[in-house]
């Protein structure tokens, strides 16, 4: 309930920011810690009515419970929703919120530091959800004295410490005052691990994935491994390493669009395993486009990829046509008239042999190695062209690039293979094509040479 008092626990009067161009360097330093202080207070407030938001949202409680009464699925939704707050700070709050109640009412007395120091603005309620989530509860090998002696020291570091740091010091402490219980926690972390994802309504898909430690480490690793002149990696001295390096600090993708796009060239990858490696068994998965006969020839329509809501353009149809394992079921209205075929792919060991010819993407100036590669029929396929003559080597992107963008690749009868700019394209700035010229393409193999 609203209180209308003066009392310095209720007021929370905000510093003036008028004139916070003008500060000295350490003045802005000071107005920032003021707003800091006073959010902090008003979020230890509004912990607590997150937590009374959770106790009657209380799944046992079911269709009556608060959220769901409001049409939400959960206590951390509908709190996101009243407040504008994220997921993770909807939790945080919650969970900060708990830990007060819980000292409040006289349990959790471990966390009793953590407790005073969110009611009195210190703590934040993200730092005060990381001890308390990190700390876990006492157990036969840890006590509540362990943990509270734990919290005060944690709560001590917050001040200089993101929460991410204090959740990790959180964690640490606990694994240090019970070791036998870390392969417990290890499979416990394993058992949660999930991957969801779902279409939204504008056509896109989301990904919603909680890895554990080792997943993550692999997964993550890998990403940042790739991404790694992005995110500030170590120099470089092969020259080789040196160029790839700068390719990707050039590339115009965001570091966020780069990370999706490499976890597809790890996906395909696997996709082509054969073998003892093999992923997918005997048959990998291939991705089925249906489109109209008529728009396929006429370039102008669109296409529909099975299993997905939105309609994707021609180019990509046209694309798939090239990579995805089957031709397109191709329609005459709603009739189907062609069921696709997967003999139509260049055959393992034709794509070893265009992967040694090229070295890679064949695109002037990418250096995607050859396992990052797709075969790109420089014909459309007819039903008989798929040969060694008729395929070059393209990385994902520029492989897109080409069919989206009306980009030609041909094969002159001097064996010369010549990248065209669609009508209209200025061409790729420091190179002959610069006013739409074609542009001859190179092998980067150091034992092969086209042109």
């Amino acid at each position: 309930m609203a209180q209308n008092s003066t009392s310095s626990d209720t007021v929370i009067v905000l510093p003036s920011v008028v004139g916070v161009g003008s500060c000295a360097d350490d003045e802005l330093f000071a107005l920032q810690g003021e707003l800091a202080v006073a959010r902090r207070r008003v979020d230890a407030r509004a912990a607590v009515v997150a937590a009374e938001i959770a106790r009657r949202s209380d799944r046992a409680l079911g269709q009556q419970g608060l959220a769901a009464r409001a049409g939400e699925a959960s206590a951390e939704k509908l709190i996101q929703k009243l407040t504008g707050a994220t997921a993770s700070e909807a939790r945080a709050l919650t969970s900060a919120g708990r830990a007060v109640d819980s000292v409040a009412g006289g349990g959790s007395a471990w966390l009793s530091t953590v407790a005073g120091a969110v009611t009195s603005g210190e703590l934040s309620v993200a730092s005060a959800a990381a001890i308390a989530s990190g700390l876990g509860e006492p157990s036969a090998a840890v006590s509540s004295g362990d943990l509270l002696e734990v919290a005060a020291v944690l709560v001590s570091r917050a001040g200089s410490a993101t929460p991410e740091d204090i959740a990790k010091a959180a964690r640490l402490a606990r694994a240090r005052l019970d070791t036998d219980s870390v392969a417990d926690l290890e499979e416990h972390r394993r058992s949660r691990r999930t991957l969801a994802w779902f279409e939204t309504g504008d056509g896109m898909t989301r990904l919603q994935a909680l890895l554990d430690p080792e997943s993550a480490a692999i997964i993550v690793g890998a990403l940042t491994t790739a991404l790694s002149p992005r995110r500030g990696g170590p120099r470089f001295v092969d020259p080789a390493e040196v160029q790839r390096a700068q390719d990707m600090l050039d590339d115009p993708r965001s570091n966020e669009q780069l990370a999706v796009d490499t976890l597809v060239d790890i996906v395909h990858l696997a996709t082509r395993a054969a073998g003892s490696t093999a992923v997918f068994g005997q048959k990998s998965p291939a991705v089925r486009v249906h489109v109209q006969a008529e728009a396929l020839e006429t370039g102008r329509g669109f296409a529909h990829v099975e299993g997905q809501s939105a309609v994707v353009s021609i180019s990509t149809a046209e694309r798939h046509i090239c990579v995805s394992g089957m031709l397109p079921i191709l329609f005459d209205g709603n009739t189907p008239i062609d069921a696709g075929r997967t003999q139509r792919l260049h055959s393992p060991r034709q794509r070893a042999a265009i992967a040694a010819q090229w070295n890679g993407c064949a695109w002037t100036d990418c250096h995607r190695p050859p396992q990052f590669t797709e075969v790109h029929h420089l014909d459309a396929y007819n039903g008989s062209n798929t040969t060694l003559a008729n395929g070059i080597s393209l990385c994902r992107f520029h492989h897109m690039q080409l069919h989206a963008n009306g980009w030609v690749i041909k094969k002159r009868d001097d064996n010369t293979y010549w990248l065209t700019p669609p009508p209209g394209q200025p061409g790729l700035p420091g190179l002959s094509g610069l006013h739409g010229e074609p542009i001859e393409l190179h092998s980067k193999s150091p034992l092969q040479h086209t042109g």
